[in-house]
């Protein structure tokens, strides 16, 4: 597992790390859990019907292998420096692929130590113990607790869904990917034919999560100098970002 030394490499010098457990940091006192996955019921409900494969292929049109491809293609696109998986949640649709992965340190931040938890514990069920190139962090995406230009590849899947602020997180993860870094995303976007567009916009009046049209999200990265691409399959959108130096 990676150290508090070793995480030393991309931590910002003003912030204060707390050992919470092996393997597993967090920026916060004790008993401060933001998180919004923080209770047994939440994060048990995200992982038996946000993460449910049948939920994902009939409620929003794709298949979840597809953050497989996604992700693959994002830890190869550099032979070094760090891995940044930001809104990690529980591993739900990664840790087999993360479980095989020990070319480069990665570290998986999150705000809820409940779906923190749930990941590490996928890893060390798959490997018998979290990898050594493998850290947890508990920490805020809209405040990224990192040195500029620390990585060089950011993965986030399904957070920007979640954010009233996209432009906040998406200048924080452009602020730490290196000049040649490479990022890539998912989120929900509405759907110019799919039925599920009357689910999101329910789902949207619970405060669950914010429809965002394709242009509308697409224009929020070109404001940033962020020159993107992306493919849409049912009402998922599959973003990658290469920065050029």
């Amino acid at each position: 597992m990676i150290d508090e030394e070793k995480l030393s490499e991309v931590i910002s010098k003003d912030v204060t790390l707390r050992r919470i457990e092996p393997g597993m940091y967090s920026i916060y006192t004790p008993g401060e859990t933001p998180g919004a996955y923080d209770s047994f019921g939440a994060s048990t409900i995200y992982d038996a019907v946000a993460c449910n494969r049948f939920y994902n292929r009939l409620m929003w049109g794709y298949s979840i292998k597809d953050y497989t491809v996604l992700c693959e293609n994002a830890l190869s696109s550099s032979p070094a420096g760090w891995v940044l998986d930001i809104a990690c949640g529980s591993l739900a649709f990664t840790a087999k692929l993360y479980a095989d992965y020990s070319k480069r340190p990665v570290v998986f931040l999150d705000q809820s130590l409940h779906l923190l938890r749930k990941g590490k514990s996928r890893l060390v069920t798959r490997k018998g113990k979290v990898p050594a190139n493998m850290v947890f962090l508990h920490a805020d995406a809209l405040q990224l607790p990192f040195r500029a230009e620390s990585f060089s590849t950011v993965i986030s899947l399904n957070l920007l869904h979640c954010l009233d602020d996209v432009k906040t997180v998406l200048k924080e993860l452009k602020r730490v990917l290196t000049a040649d870094g490479t990022a890539a995303l998912t989120t929900l976007v509405m759907s110019r034919t799919r039925w599920s567009n009357r689910y999101l916009q329910l789902l949207a009046g619970t405060g669950a999560v914010v429809p965002r049209g394709v242009e509308q999200l697409m224009s929020t990265f070109a404001d940033i100098n962020m020159p993107v691409k992306h493919q849409i399959k049912g009402n998922l959108a599959f973003i990658t970002c290469r920065m050029v130096p």
